[in-house]
C-alpha cells in the first residue's frame, strides 16, 4: 500500500502502460485492450480523429447529428479510458521490480474493476482503486465484487473520511483470529481540536456509503478480563491493554466497520493518528467501568 501512495504523483499524466509494464500487470492491460487504445490515441484529445476515421469508411457526407453522436461517444469513452490509464499508471509505478509477482484476478473481477476504475475522476478515489488492484494482484481474493461496487459509489470526500476513520482505528482479533479495525470515537464530553477520536458527525457520513454501521454484531467489542491484558495492534505494531481491577472492562463503540468497510480499511493505514491511541483506549475502558 505504501508503494502505491508514493507513486501517486507519477499518475498525474497518462503513461503508456504497455511499453513500461510487463508480467502480471501487462497481461491485465492486454485483457482490457488498453495498450492499443493508448497507441492509437497517442495521448491526444483530438476528437476529430474519430470523425475522420468514420468518414474514411463511410464517406464525407456524414449527417451532423451522427457526427454529434460520435463526438459524444468518443469523449465519454476517452474520459473513462483516461481514468483507467491514470489508475494503472499508479499501480505500474508501485509495482516496479515485482512485475512477475502475484496473480491475475478472475475475468469477472477484472471486468467489475474496469467498470469502476474507469469512472474514478478524483485523485483520492483513483488512489484507492490503484491500491485495491495492487493488493488483489498480491493476494488474490482479498476484495469481493461487492466491495468493488461500494468503492464505485464513493466520492473523494468519503475516501478522505475513510482514511481519517482508519487513522483513528486500532485492530483487535475476533473469535476467528482475524485482525479487524475498531474505531476510537470522540467522547461526548470532548469537542474541538483537542478531542481524542473521530467525531460521530464524520463517521456517520460513511454509514450511507456502506462502510460503517450502528447495528450490533458487525465487530467485536474490546474486552479486557480482570487482572489481565488484551493484545491489540496500532499501525501494525503490537500493544497491550491492561486491566488491574477485578472487574471486566469493555470498550463498545457506537459505530463499527461493516464487512465491506473492513475490506476497504486494508487500503488505509490503521492507527496513524497524531495521538496516543493506546492511552486513549485505556482511558475509554476506565471510563466505561465507572
Amino acid at each position: 500500500m505504501s508503494d502505491v501512495i508514493s507513486a501517486i504523483g507519477v499518475g498525474k499524466k497518462i503513461a503508456d502502460v504497455t511499453e513500461k509494464s510487463s508480467g502480471v500487470l501487462a497481461r491485465i492491460v492486454d485483457y482490457w485492450g488498453l495498450g492499443r487504445y493508448l497507441d492509437r490515441r497517442s495521448r491526444a484529445k483530438d476528437v476529430d480523429a474519430a470523425v475522420a476515421q468514420y468518414e474514411s469508411l463511410y464517406g464525407t457526407d456524414m449527417p451532423d447529428d451522427l457526427k454529434d453522436l460520435l463526438y459524444t461517444k468518443y469523449l465519454a469513452e476517452t474520459r473513462r479510458l483516461d481514468n483507467l490509464a491514470e489508475v494503472l499508471s499508479i499501480v505500474r509505478e508501485a509495482r516496479r521490480g515485482k512485475n512477475d509477482a502475484g496473480t491475475i484476478p478472475q475475468q469477472d473481477w477484472l471486468d467489475a474493476f474496469e467498470d469502476g476504475a474507469s469512472h474514478a475522476y478524483e485523485d483520492e478515489i483513483r488512489t484507492l482503486w490503484a491500491q485495491l488492484l495492487d493488493a488483489e494482484i498480491t493476494s488474490a481474493g482479498s476484495f469481493s465484487k461487492r466491495t468493488i461496487a461500494t468503492l464505485k459509489g464513493m466520492n473523494g470526500m468519503e475516501a478522505r473520511k475513510l482514511r481519517i476513520l482508519c487513522s483513528w482505528s486500532v485492530e483487535i482479533q475476533d473469535q476467528t483470529g482475524r485482525w479487524v479495525p475498531i474505531p476510537l470515537l470522540q467522547s461526548p464530553l470532548e469537542c474541538g481540536a483537542g478531542a481524542n477520536g473521530i467525531p460521530l458527525s464524520e463517521i456517520s457520513m460513511l454509514e450511507d456509503a456502506g462502510l460503517t454501521t450502528q447495528m450490533p454484531g458487525h465487530a467485536p467489542d474490546v474486552y479486557v478480563q480482570p487482572d489481565s491484558t488484551c493484545s491489540i495492534r496500532i499501525n501494525t505494531m503490537p500493544a497491550s491493554l491492561h486491566n488491574k481491577s477485578d472487574h471486566l472492562l469493555v470498550y463498545r463503540p457506537t459505530y463499527a466497520f461493516t464487512s465491506i468497510g473492513i475490506q476497504l480499511s486494508k487500503l488505509c493505514i490503521l492507527g496513524d493518528a497524531d495521538a496516543d491511541l493506546l492511552s486513549i483506549l485505556q482511558e475509554r475502558l476506565a471510563l466505561l467501568e465507572q
